[in-house]
């Protein structure tokens, strides 16, 4: 790597002025210089302000280049040798030696990419080689060596401190920990880092790519309305199929390779951005905060794990002066009847006229029955669950419908004969029991009588909808992070061991963990979960290196408490706890924003599609929803009576 003026001084004198000191002598500090070494045989090494020190400590800049030496200095120190041969470091996989040959066979691994690069390019090696060492920073091959020297230490020494205190980090990650004098949990929450609190989610992505931004008059394909009909029908028949089969025929992204597993989700802000679309995550953290609003679980405790969790997520935030937590429970869930998915599939290319077989209304798109129930029913980025409930009892009048705003439905269920919903539009009655179908399950939460049902996987998980920009989503939890303390333990369904491990927790006959739920007979994609486990919990500090710098530091018997010490590494001390302060502010603020952002988008939403009707205004008719009752116009022979509804100033006006 190119030496700075300061890379060279300190680097050198500390490597040099450690292996000195290395028999417990000190490191000190005095007036006139930044630091100086007194060996065990007495010589002193010192480095001047007047050479280095100003220049570099006056600013955030300079303190973070002297930070970035200072760690360099001790992660090389953790690797050379004591007098009796044995690595100062205990406990790392690979010495120095073994090290040193990796890092030697990358040089000549460089080499040769050199020669192939020349070769492709038309150029010549020397050329391409100076290439190389300019993009990792160095000018010759010895410092191209001590680069990836320096770059495989670091990453023994990550590892190293990762397995040292992998129980305490994946405790900080999951932002609780176990309870000795309890069997339940407490927060974990830790001044060095903001806990994630992930959710590991499983989901459905049925595409459909007209924007999101109309509110009332957006529209379906028919080849996206009967991949969404065919997907939800398959998840009613769950006797056949596991929501994870079913993501793997019909999720239309690349989580169907892995049955619809999109990993761990979490609450990492980046560029005042989550992880997932605001609609995908923050609708999954809508429902859990509804669900399990009023349950007793909040006591406005701080040791109280739901409202750690709580404030983890954003929802202790607030947003036009309501708690974002008691703004979602007033939001609610919508219930969509499964009969609307049923129907979409069976209209999705209805464009003319079924007993005239003429187009209608000149082909407005708007009129087109898929459409009617998208916009009715779909085209909302608030929440959702599928229930057996029947639609409002005016949905398929053949008179004036009398109503086109979102409401919570609620009445008569499929069950037996039911002449309000025909499969083929003609007069005869089906017979439609969906309470009956394996997919549909009992959830008090959502019951408004016995006989109402909601649409769950195979083992009663509440199927989660929601529309985004890129179409609807059916998401599963298979992990809440308020499930803590359920049937398998929020720190047992995150351990990073394999199911044959002796190490592997016990869990239920039945249960799973992140690591093998899904059944594999090669353990290899067993170790790709638990490593994806790892790097979640290696990564989830962005600040980790400072982790490696206080333990190693505390290792290497630096004295950083001495007078003599203090100004120095006080320097540090302070700029590592301002950058934690500012990652820290700066994960509230983007939460509070992506709340913002998310309330003030459903407020847009409820003001086209719940805006009192005027009559009066033109502009009225051509955002608000047309009313589901008007597919008459291509399921009937209209009357005169009906025909004067599609004109201005009626019902169905479309202009």
């Amino acid at each position: 790597m190119k030496k700075s003026k300061l890379s060279v001084g300190l680097v050198t004198s500390f490597i040099a002025a450690m292996a000195l000191s290395s028999c417990g002598q000190k490191v000190t500090k005095d007036s006139t210089n930044i630091v100086e070494f007194t060996g065990n045989n007495g010589q002193t090494l010192s480095i001047s302000i007047d050479e280095i020190y100003k220049d570099y400590l006056e600013s955030s800049a300079g303190i973070s280049k002297y930070y970035d030496q200072v760690i360099e200095v001790l992660i090389r120190h953790a690797f050379q040798k004591d007098k009796a041969g044995n690595s100062i470091l205990k406990g790392v996989k690979r010495n120095y030696n073994q090290i040193l040959d990796t890092a030697k066979e990358n040089v000549e691994s460089a080499k040769e990419q050199a020669k192939s690069n020349a070769e492709s390019n038309g150029t010549d090696r020397k050329t391409e080689w100076q290439s190389i060492l300019s993009e990792k920073g160095v000018k010759d091959e010895e410092e191209l060596l001590q680069y990836f020297i320096y770059k495989l230490e670091k990453e023994e020494i990550e590892d190293w401190y990762y397995e040292n205190n992998k129980v305490a980090l994946r405790q900080e990650y999951l932002g609780l920990k176990s309870n000795k004098d309890t069997t339940g949990l407490v927060p974990a929450t830790s001044e060095k880092a903001t806990s994630r609190y992930p959710y590991h989610i499983r989901h459905i992505l049925v595409k459909n790519e007209d924007g999101a931004n109309d509110y009332t008059r957006g529209t379906i394909s028919a080849d996206a309305a009967e991949r969404l009909s065919s997907a939800v029908k398959l998840l009613a028949d769950g006797a056949n199929n596991t929501f994870g089969e079913v993501a793997k025929q019909k999720s239309e992204d690349g989580s169907s390779s892995s049955y619809g597993d999109v990993g761990l989700m979490t609450n990492a802000i980046s560029g005042e951005k989550l992880g997932m679309v605001n609609e995908f995550q923050l609708g999954i953290y809508a429902y859990d905060a509804i669900v399990k609003n009023g349950a007793g679980t909040r006591d406005g405790s701080e040791t109280n794990p739901y409202n750690v969790i709580d404030e983890g997520l954003g929802l202790d935030d607030e947003v036009e002066g309501m708690k974002v937590s008691l703004a979602l429970n007033a939001l609610g869930i919508r219930e969509i009847p499964y009969s609307v998915f049923v129907e979409l599939g069976d209209v999705a290319k209805l464009e003319n006229n079924y007993l005239t077989g003429l187009s209608v209304e000149d082909g407005k798109s708007a009129l087109f029955p898929r459409n009617l129930l998208w916009n009715r029913y779909l085209n909302n980025h608030s929440i959702f669950v599928i229930t057996n409930g029947s639609r409002d009892a005016n949905y398929n009048l053949t008179g004036i419908p009398n109503e086109s705003r979102d409401v919570k439905v609620a009445g008569a269920y499929y069950d037996g004969v039911d002449a309000s919903y025909t499969q083929k539009y003609d007069t005869t009655p089906v017979s439609i029991d969906y309470s009956k179908l394996a997919g549909f399950k009992a959830n008090a939460k959502f019951a408004q009588d016995a006989k109402e049902k909601v649409l769950c996987d195979e083992r009663g998980n509440v199927i989660i909808g929601v529309r985004s920009e890129f179409g609807i989503h059916l998401m599963i939890v298979e992990k809440s992070a308020y499930d803590y303390d359920g049937t398998v333990k929020l720190e047992d369904y995150y351990t990073t061991a394999l199911p044959k491990d002796d190490d592997y927790p016990t869990i239920p006959a039945g249960e799973h963990t992140y690591v093998d739920f899904i059944y594999s007979d090669e353990q290899s994609e067993y170790k790709t979960r638990s490593e994806t486990i790892k790097s979640a919990i290696k990564g989830f500090d962005s600040t980790y290196d400072y982790r490696l710098y206080e333990e190693l530091r505390s290792l290497e018997g630096v004295d950083a408490n001495s007078d003599s010490n203090k100004a120095m590494f006080g320097l540090i001390d302070n700029y590592i706890d301002l950058q934690r302060e500012k990652n820290k502010n700066e994960q509230e603020d983007g939460l509070q924003k992506v709340w913002e952002t998310y309330f003030n988008m459903l407020a847009t939403q409820d003001y086209y599609r719940n805006g009192v009707r005027n009559t009066a205004s033109a502009d009225t008719y051509n955002d608000r929803i047309v009313p589901e009752g008007c597919k008459i116009a291509f399921t009937s022979n209209l009357t005169a009576e009906q025909k004067k509804i599609f004109e201005e100033g009626g019902y169905c006006y479309v202009k």
